[in-house]
């Protein structure tokens, strides 16, 4: 079983050292540019103190601290160290110059190896993911993988779609792949679930885009999970509780099963939160993942290039996982940060919705990137607070932080509804209908979680942007507030 850290106490920074100057020469060295290079930094990185994320959210800022750790790149492993030992890695070592005890050392920094002509991962996003040999069944017993889908909205519609056709091509993999549907009727057309298997189309979240054969829509829970070996979890987080009530019970799941959440959002009880990877492990008792990242259904379904990042436990998971859902339009990056992962592709629903106030009062650019530079450093904040373990390259580095924040800032649902929100003086339950053909947004209700955890904890002065887009959006808080304090 993984061991995803749901810290939910404060303790202490746990960030690399800074880089000491380079023998070459007596400037400063980037922490981005090549080892040993001779290159100055760059003006802003000249600017930027090295060192850990301040405890406190923006207050860190006071003084002129960032809240972003130095870009050395660094991993957050959570094997142990028995389990490193059994662990087959291919790797080059890079030198780097680091400061240790004040003496100058050469650190060995792993960079992995792929085993593939073509090069899975790109040379400059190497050093940033996990490492993992790529999935070859032989090297497992023969055993058959089987993808199973919870959820079919127009995200778990979209991954059922990679996953399917994935499943067809490659070695290793049962070719059908099962999608649960919740069962309903479409006036004049049938069940949905019918309609879907018959038409090959989503006529009810992607009307436009063929599914592979291969992808059966199915109604019933445990039909859809039997015998399943990867179980992608994509259902609105309101829903999750009695589908892991069903899945949890016995002879459903395999024995060797492993998922992967794609679900928004967090689990707040009084002053703790809880990640949906964690209760997931938790209820089913196996290993989740994370998935999360610039993806916007409708562009991922139609095959249009994005990345994505999936945090996971270890790099077993992370050789399944990249084999399920890694294609040339859809570029996987797995990293050991299952928290991070999560995390961020719920805070960053949150932000999101303060880029929506700023559009429905008609505000400009510099308005809007501001908002989302205090944003970034309060989810990276956020994170590194609550879940130490946490990596900040998550959020610099990968396409779950600043890219996923990024697209979901100016084409995302919780943006197109809050500038709605401030624009008509609808609620978001009217807008949701209206808009959303029913979908509940994540950023709303996780707006809600994260201010009353906040408050338990005493910390909401720290986190001045969360505050006030719950405050907007439930108090009735005039949205030209929005700026004061940040």
């Amino acid at each position: 079983m993984s061991t995803t850290k749901d810290a939910t106490t404060h303790s202490g920074d746990s960030s690399p050292k800074s880089h000491s100057p380079s023998p070459l020469n007596s400037r400063p060295v980037s922490p981005l540019s090549t080892p040993n290079s001779s290159r100055p930094p760059s003006p802003l990185l000249r600017a930027l103190p090295s060192g850990g994320i301040r405890k406190g959210g923006l207050n860190a800022l006071s003084g002129g601290s960032m809240a972003f750790t130095s870009v050395q790149p660094q991993r957050q492993s959570q094997r142990t160290n028995s389990q490193r030992s059994t662990k087959k890695t291919h790797s080059r070592a890079v030198s780097e110059t680091s400061e240790s005890d004040g003496e100058e050392a050469k650190v060995e920094r792993p960079v992995p190896k792929r085993r593939s002509s073509s090069g899975v991962i790109a040379a400059a996003m190497a050093p940033y993911v996990t490492e993992f040999d790529l999935y070859e069944p032989e090297k497992v017993d023969g055993e058959t993988q089987k993808i199973a889908i919870i959820g079919s909205g127009s995200w778990g519609t979209a991954l059922a779609r990679i996953a399917a056709l994935n499943a067809a091509e490659k070695k290793g993999f049962n070719p059908e792949v099962r999608m649960w549907v919740r069962e309903r009727e479409i006036p004049g057309e049938g069940l949905l679930t019918e309609i879907i298997n018959s038409t090959h189309q989503h006529s009810r979240y992607l009307p436009d885009v063929t599914l592979p054969h291969n992808l059966k829509a199915v109604s019933d829970l445990a039909e859809v999970a039997k015998d399943a070996t990867l179980l992608v979890l994509v259902v609105p987080h309101q829903f999750l509780p009695p589908v892991l009530d069903k899945l949890s019970k016995p002879g459903v799941l395999a024995p060797n099963a492993r998922a992967i959440s794609a679900i928004k959002g967090v689990e707040v009880k009084g002053d703790q939160i809880y990640t949906y990877p964690h209760i997931i492990e938790e209820k089913l008792g196996i290993p989740c993942s994370a998935l999360g990242g610039a993806n916007i259904a409708l562009e991922v379904a139609n095959s249009e290039f994005c990345e994505t990042t999936i945090g996971v436990p270890s790099p077993e998971d992370a050789a399944l996982w990249h084999a399920v859902f890694d294609s040339p339009a859809f570029r996987v990056h797995p990293i050991e940060d299952v928290a991070g992962v999560s995390l961020s592709g719920a805070l960053k629903n949150v932000v999101a919705m303060a880029a929506g106030f700023v559009d429905g009062m008609g505000l400009g650019g510099n308005t809007k990137a501001a908002i989302l530079r205090i944003g970034l450093i309060e989810m990276a904040s956020f994170t590194k607070e609550f879940f130490p373990s946490s990596s900040s390259l998550t959020f610099s580095h990968h396409s779950a932080g600043v890219a996923d924040l990024i697209t979901t800032s100016f084409g995302g649902r919780n943006r197109k509804c809050a500038e709605a929100f401030v624009k008509t003086g609808k609620s978001f339950a009217q807008l949701e209908h209206e808009l959303l053909k029913g979908q509940k947004l994540q950023g709303v209700a996780t707006a809600d979680e994260i201010f009353h955890f906040l408050e338990a904890r005493g910390r909401l002065e720290g986190y001045p942007l969360f505050e006030k887009v719950y405050r907007i959006s439930f108090e009735g808080m005039d949205p030209k507030c929005l700026f004061e304090n940040l």
